[in-house]
């Protein structure tokens, strides 16, 4: 019986093992908006972003290849720095006029992204799957 419970114990620790390496950035990411929020310096509150009909809304992390593919520009923007501490995968990038960082919850795939350029900054949240 204890080497029932003990196969058991190693079987569970071993799946939440892999279970938080399907967010360390070895695999393509697929991460869907849930919310997002557009921040500006005039306003007294964010206000909450709306979707655009009809368009690819997801976020496309590769960090393999180093870039993350958006919604609103046509090309890839590189992913500059990327680590893994024990609770996220963090990555960072800057293109033109702006700069962005971005967290992926290892074990859950949450995501929270912020995006900043001089004129404000959006802020958004989201749900993250490996990329089938």
């Amino acid at each position: 019986m204890k080497k029932i419970c003990l196969l058991t114990a190693v079987l569970l620790a071993a799946s939440a093992v892999h279970a938080a390496e399907d967010y360390d950035g070895k695999k393509p990411l697929v991460c869907a908006p849930q919310s997002g929020h557009d921040c500006l310096p005039t306003e007294k509150t964010c206000k909450p972003l709306k979707p655009e009909a009809g368009r690819d809304v997801n976020l496309y992390f590769d960090v393999q290849k180093m870039q993350v593919k958006t919604p609103y520009r046509n090309a890839e923007l590189p992913i500059q720095s990327f680590s893994n501490n024990t609770k996220s995968l963090v990555m960072q990038g800057t293109s033109l006029e702006f700069a962005w960082s971005a967290t992926i919850h290892r074990t859950t795939g949450r995501l929270a992204i912020a995006i900043v350029d001089r004129e404000g900054s959006y802020v958004i949240f989201g749900q993250c799957k490996v990329k089938a």
